[in-house]
């Protein structure tokens, strides 16, 4: 007799968001503040004040002008690794403030 493994939620929830990438999008939007000291490292991370979406532009506000130049000057590659780093393009643009 053949016996069948029974499908875990966890499989059944991830084939569920996969399917929908808007919930895909969202979740990955909210992983953004775990992934973003892993791009730019606990230093210039510990300088980022508040991270938030609206229509695929990330705003990253800092308290430092230096870390902000630069962010700024490195935004378009810092864009392609937080995309990266959560397997979904959720970020068209980053905007440091």
């Amino acid at each position: 007799m053949r016996r069948t493994v029974p499908m875990r939620l966890g499989d059944i929830m991830g084939d569920w968001i996969q399917s929908c990438p808007h919930i895909a999008r969202k979740l990955a939007e909210a992983k953004v503040p775990d992934v973003w000291p892993q791009i730019v490292g606990p230093a210039v991370a510990s300088y980022t004040s508040s991270i938030r979406f609206e229509r695929g532009i990330m705003f990253v506000q800092v308290s430092s002008s230096v870390v902000r130049h630069e962010l700024f000057m490195r935004r378009a590659h810092l864009a392609e690794a937080v995309n990266q780093a959560l397997g979904v393009p959720v970020v068209r643009q980053l905007v440091v403030k």
